[in-house]
């Protein structure tokens, strides 16, 4: 259910669908009244796709969700026991790829989640994310190798490998952590996921402290500039990262 609301959240979507129901209405109904529904809903169309395809408009959503959640302090970060990162896709081997490697936004991720724990209390760094494939490395996995390289002792590492969404995460996770209760673990993904992944992470984890580490914002204020009201496809996909992100967050709260 979760993957076909997935495929629904796409503005695209929405833009497509609105245009064949106008070449519908303009086949199926009479005359005046198909010419009608068909500009209303061609219009509409146009609409979605400019407005979520300009700064103001993907920068409000995007703002919504990483406004929820800063960096905590270093004082904060020092009394943590275990900093979790979380998996953001790998890109597999083949074609002219060799061997499978994070994705930029699970590179980001990674890199910032490392330095972190490198600052923090902690002693136990947790990576998460299942494989998209039997055969192929998880993202756990790729993600451990890259943080080796970044002088992780791998005796402080802990891959989580089968879970498929924010949600399992914390429910495999959960399995592999001591039981004890009161833990502090320092959450770290993107800000724009962060509420989503907090939502997740309190549900799985309730006798334990969440600390959100967001990182990788990508909220910026030069919609203010003329070219920011011109459509771009870089920003119609955060606009649609966005709405992912909370209808993600609707359907936790309904389901869980």
């Amino acid at each position: 259910m979760m993957e076909l609301l997935q495929s629904f959240a796409a503005p695209v979507v929405w833009v497509l669908a609105l245009m064949v129901l106008s070449l519908v209405l303009t086949c199926r109904l009479p005359k005046k009244r198909r010419y009608r529904l068909g500009k209303h809903a061609l219009f509409l169309a146009t609409c979605i796709l400019f407005l979520l395809s300009t700064k103001p408009v993907s920068d409000l959503l995007v703002y919504s969700l990483e406004c929820q959640h800063r960096l905590p302090s270093a004082e904060v970060l020092s009394t943590l026991d275990t900093v979790a990162i979380l998996g953001g896709g790998v890109y597999t081997p083949g074609g002219l790829r060799d061997y499978s490697e994070p994705s930029g936004i699970a590179y980001s991720r990674l890199f910032h989640g490392v330095r972190i724990f490198k600052r923090s209390g902690a002693e136990t760094l947790a990576l998460c994310g299942g494989g998209s494939a039997p055969g192929i490395a998880s993202e756990a996995e790729v993600m451990a190798a890259l943080a080796l390289e970044l002088a992780v002792p791998e005796s402080r590492i802990i891959t989580e490998t089968k879970s498929r969404n924010t949600m399992e995460n914390g429910a495999e996770l959960a399995k592999l952590l001591s039981p004890t209760g009161a833990k502090r673990i320092g959450l770290v993904t993107s800000a724009l996921h962060m509420p989503r992944s907090v939502q997740a992470f309190r549900k799985q984890f309730p006798n334990d402290i969440i600390m959100p580490v967001p990182v990788n914002y990508i909220y910026s204020s030069d919609w203010r500039h003329l070219r920011g009201y011109i459509p771009s496809s870089d920003t119609l996909a955060n606009s649609h990262c966005a709405i992912h992100e909370w209808i993600g967050m609707m359907w936790y709260a309904i389901r869980y």
